[in-house]
């Protein structure tokens, strides 16, 4: 058995120590760390040959150029050749237990294509939630999570443990910023068995960099991340990975997220600084007009943060 732990990395040669030392501290046989360095001008190549003369379990690919951020993840699935594989950014870190707890799961559930572990959200010193609060402990069938998902509440993709045969499935596409993730993981649990564990097993840091991402993005780039995602999800359908009647939940998706930009700096600009009038139908854009006049938006957005908070609560009182 082989399984394949990916780390793309650049300019982060500390962060990255203790991430591939995490990796190396998984108590499994087979193991292959394999760093994807896009370039990096700092003392990566350094670290990486001090942690190799002491374990040969680490390979380095280091990019002639800097291909990107999601290029590099992208060249993931080329390099699967191995049982099971996973990707862990540089600046998170495995808990010893990650990899024995998910090979666990398949063992005991031999259907399964991946299995989800739980990771808290740490922004410095201090743990912020959990992605799994939502969910319940146990298998997952195929189909059973879609909703979830696309409610934004799917597990960390850092820690997944995938079986090898999901590689072509691995591909982050660069139109979705950060929620790329989220558009992979929701077409696999629309398409395929999976396992929920609610074991701690490891942490995504959400401070520096992340977090400037994540808290403050762009009203525009929200508006065109929502159309490229209700694109691509009317792909899938065609294909095959995710069933037509998800179609009207997606919509109305893609028509509350450009409903929530509009709220930040009005939906003329909204309109016109994004690919709105390439993408949607000038009947759908109309309708749109006519609900952020009425703010019908601000009611919705307040509800179903309520309800989250409910269902949130329930879940992790019955854990």
């Amino acid at each position: 058995m082989k399984i394949q732990v990916f780390i793309p990395t650049f300019n982060r040669a500390d962060k990255l120590r203790r991430a591939v030392e995490s990796v190396l501290a998984q108590p499994v046989p087979g193991l292959e760390v394999v760093v994807l360095d896009n370039h990096s001008e700092d003392r990566t190549e350094e670290v990486l040959g001090e942690l190799s003369r002491r374990d040969a379990r680490i390979r380095h690919i280091r990019r002639p150029q800097n291909i990107g951020m999601i290029p590099n993840m992208n060249a993931i699935r080329d390099l699967v050749d191995g049982d099971f594989f996973a990707m862990l950014p540089d600046d998170d870190v495995y808990e010893p237990c990650f990899l024995e707890e998910a090979l666990e799961r398949f063992r005991q559930n031999a259907d399964v294509d991946f299995v989800a572990c739980n990771a808290l959200t740490k922004i410095g010193d201090r743990v912020e939630k959990s992605q799994l609060d939502y969910w319940r402990e146990g298998r997952c069938g195929k189909g059973t999570a879609v909703l979830k998902c696309l409610l934004g509440h799917y597990p960390l993709i850092t820690n997944v443990l995938f079986r090898s045969s999901l590689r072509e499935r691995f591909f982050f596409y660069p139109e979705l910023g950060n929620v790329a993730d989220g558009f992979i993981l929701t077409c696999l649990f629309a398409s395929r068995h999976s396992y929920i564990s609610k074991r701690v097993t490891g942490y995504w840091n959400n401070d520096g960099e992340n977090a400037s991402v994540a808290r403050a993005p762009n009203p525009v780039d929200i508006a065109n991340v929502a159309l490229s995602e209700y694109a691509l999800y009317r792909k899938a359908i065609s294909a095959g990975e995710l069933p037509a009647r998800w179609l009207p939940v997606l919509a109305l998706k893609r028509n509350l997220s450009i409903l929530m930009a509009s709220r930040k700096i009005g939906f003329d600009r909204i309109r016109n600084e994004s690919r709105m009038m390439e993408l949607v139908r000038p009947s759908t854009v109309l309708w749109l007009r006519l609900l952020d006049r009425a703010r019908v938006i601000a009611i919705f957005v307040g509800a179903l943060s309520f309800a989250r908070k409910c269902y949130r609560r329930v879940m992790v009182s019955a854990h």
